[in-house]
């Protein structure tokens, strides 16, 4: 039972989801049959810290945030676009960036 739990939380962390009391613990109780306690998961997570961990998640910086808009979105793929265009690049030789960037 323990895997099959492991296996799950791992499969949610692949999803970006969220891992509290509220989320294990009925997927818990339909395992076990019980609902575990309030300190179980803490436990639980302390036991298996080699194969899973605990990370709360960071807030998204204000300049970010300001800048991720419509129009600046949009600007970006159109100078992006005329980029591609003026060197005839094909869209399927355009490949994902890393936080570098790419600098047109």
């Amino acid at each position: 039972k323990e895997n099959v739990l492991l296996d799950w939380i791992t499969h949610l962390g692949l999803l970006a989801q969220p891992l509290d009391r509220r989320t294990v613990g009925p997927f818990v109780k339909d395992l076990c049959g019980t609902l575990p306690g309030k300190c179980w998961l803490w436990r639980f997570l302390q036991h298996h810290n080699n194969e899973i961990r605990y990370c709360r998640s960071s807030a998204l910086d204000p300049k970010h945030a300001h800048s991720f808009n419509y129009s600046a979105v949009c600007d970006y793929f159109n100078k992006l676009k005329t980029v591609l265009d003026e060197h005839d690049i094909p869209w399927e030789n355009v490949y994902n960036m890393d936080e570098k960037g790419c600098q047109l």
